[in-house]
């Protein structure tokens, strides 16, 4: 059993041994996940920017399709990026929580979803993202657990270089067994410093609020494992 305490408190200790690799990797973390969802949104054929961009052009039908055409190029090739390199990455920072709270992590740590198991990594995050949002299709709230019961599938990945797509997702639901919800209220209790950091401007959320939570979310899994 763990309570919320023990891991905040197990996550400022491991904080303050790795502060500014924390700090490093979580800013990476941010500008590539982060960088990646505006150029989606950015690029959305369907988005305001095009249709802002439509209404200052001529009425020249055939432009209009070009563009449309190009921006749809653009939004596959965002789409092929977050499943071939930022899922990997992520499963490279995941490993960096897990070394970190072990007192092992290194910055190389962000490499070792491409180079263990890429093939694996790829496959299983994209499947992952795909059983998320079909399960969000039917509510908010079937999405939100599936989400949860998933969580621990990139810890798991970073963690185990030998396991197999179905048994990482099979070992997330166990260690998920009755603590979607306290997982939940865990993320919940950060949001007083969330909103210190955006008052500031994200300077504290970059710089001690994203390395803390990421760290918290490292000691879970292994109190959870």
């Amino acid at each position: 059993m763990w309570t919320r305490k023990e891991l905040k408190t197990e996550s400022k200790k491991v904080l303050g041994r790795v502060y500014w690799k924390a700090v490093l990797t979580s800013a990476l973390f941010v500008l590539i996940v982060g960088g990646g969802s505006c150029v989606r949104y950015v690029m959305d054929k369907d988005g305001p920017f095009l249709d802002e961009l439509v209404a200052t052009l001529p009425a020249f039908p055939a432009l209009i399709a070009v563009l449309a055409m190009i921006m749809s190029l653009a939004a596959l090739i965002g789409a092929l990026a977050g499943i071939l390199l930022v899922n990997p990455f992520y499963v490279g920072v995941c490993s960096f929580r897990i070394r970190a709270v072990r007192g092992e992590g290194n910055i190389s740590d962000l490499g070792t979803g491409f180079d263990i198991s890429y093939k694996r990594n790829v496959q299983t995050m994209l499947l992952m993202d795909i059983f998320i949002f079909l399960w969000s299709l039917l509510l908010v709230v079937p999405g939100i657990i599936k989400a949860y019961e998933y969580t621990m599938v990139p810890y798991i990945l970073a963690d185990n270089p030998a396991i197999t797509r179905k048994e990482a997702f099979e070992r997330s639901r166990e260690m998920m067994k009755g603590n979607k919800w306290r997982t939940l209220v865990l993320d919940l209790s950060f949001i007083l410093w969330d909103l210190l950091g955006a008052i500031t401007g994200g300077i504290v959320t970059l710089f001690y609020v994203h390395p803390y939570r990421q760290l918290t979310r490292g000691a879970l899994y292994e109190k959870l494992k």
